[in-house]
């Protein structure tokens, strides 16, 4: 009931916002010399999208050391900016109270600009908060919406491209040219995790930290989740590949989990993780992680881990979402469910993926 009156209330504000709109002039970015004080971007969604995106924020708050730069972020993704500096963090909620409160500390935090993160359309959410935020300068991708009165429009490519590199092309519309080649993607964490993880790696046994693999059963959508069952198949065949699997899940998984380590020898059940941070300190001592399309595609990639990913393939945003940088195999359907890929696929899948990690020593 309450998002779907938050939703209404967008809908009215914006009416209300649009019949008062008179759109100037349309800039494809910021013109050379116009100095921004303070920049504020806009990725209030789910953990993944902000694993895509925080490498580079983070390279704009290097770009702009002399501006402020803030993030208008949700209750699922600000565990990522815990031990992040130089941001200012907003926290976006569909709860009126919330809400509104997120508006007013966006109001007083000036923005120079604000930078609508969504590619492919419009988000009513961040026109509302750059026009209540009293910010000059809008900026969107040019996209296949245009719908709402952006200020700013930053020419997008054709094709299909990462989600990654359109952000980059995105938040160049800044004014200054973002270098890629080396982003600093490792999500931060402090003692208390990494204390967490090596605590578990001591109990399992110290030659398990960076050879087990990682097997996560849980995702978002049902459509991607994989099922027990085959869940199950596939650790026993890690276990008989001379390898150990890790089983990953979220806390409302995890006795789906436990049948599944209860099911196969030697297969490991995770501690229970406090926060998603702690979850991503015991990724980061795996060999590699096979998951379905979910945020741990991306925290495993920001440590470098080769990934297997399963996905399906009716969703037309790939490969938005694919690993990012890192050694990957991908396994997709055609079905539009993550439950109809065969075990056999992804044995391939995870044979081929470890043929190509020991190909490069």
């Amino acid at each position: 009931m309450l998002k779907r009156m938050e939703a209404a209330g967008r809908r009215a504000l914006t009416r209300h916002i649009l019949s008062r709109f008179q759109q100037g002039r349309i800039l494809s970015k910021i013109p050379d010399g116009v100095k921004l004080n303070r920049i504020l971007l806009m990725r209030w969604d789910a953990i993944g999208d902000m694993m895509v995106s925080l490498p580079l924020f983070r390279k704009v708050r290097e770009l702009f050391p002399e501006a402020e730069t803030g993030l208008v972020v949700s209750r699922r993704n600000l565990p990522l900016l815990k031990y992040e500096e130089g941001f200012t963090a907003i926290l976006y909620d569909s709860r009126p109270s919330i809400y509104l409160r997120s508006l007013i500390l966006t109001r007083r935090f000036r923005p120079d600009v604000i930078v609508d993160t969504r590619m492919h359309y419009d988000s009513t959410t961040s026109f509302i908060y750059g026009v209540v935020s009293g910010a000059k300068l809008r900026l969107s991708a040019s996209n296949r919406d245009n719908r709402l009165p952006f200020s700013v429009r930053v020419p997008m490519p054709e094709g299909r491209h990462h989600y990654a590199h359109l952000t980059k092309i995105l938040l160049e519309g800044l004014g200054r040219e973002i270098d890629d080649s080396e982003l600093d993607r490792k999500l931060r964490l402090s003692a208390d995790e990494t204390g967490f993880a090596d605590a578990f790696w001591r109990e399992t046994g110290s030659s398990l930290r960076n050879k087990a693999i990682g097997v996560n059963i849980s995702a978002g959508n049902p459509s991607r989740l994989w099922g027990t069952d085959n869940t199950a198949e596939l650790c026993s065949f890690i276990m008989n590949s001379g390898n150990i699997p890790l089983v990953f899940s979220t806390p409302d998984d995890r006795s789906e989990a436990a049948l599944i380590s209860d099911a196969v020898p030697g297969a490991i059940l995770i501690p229970e993780c406090r926060t998603i941070l702690h979850a991503a300190a015991l990724v980061k001592g795996l060999k590699a992680m096979i998951t379905p399309d979910t945020a741990l595609v991306h925290i495993a990639a920001s440590y470098d881990l080769p990934v297997l990913g399963l996905f399906p393939q009716r969703e037309g945003h790939m490969p938005l979402w694919y690993p990012w940088g890192v050694r990957h195999e991908l396994i997709r359907t055609h079905t539009g469910r993550v439950e109809d890929i065969s075990v056999q696929d992804v044995i391939n899948g995870y044979l081929k993926l470890l043929e190509g990690m020991f190909s490069d020593f």
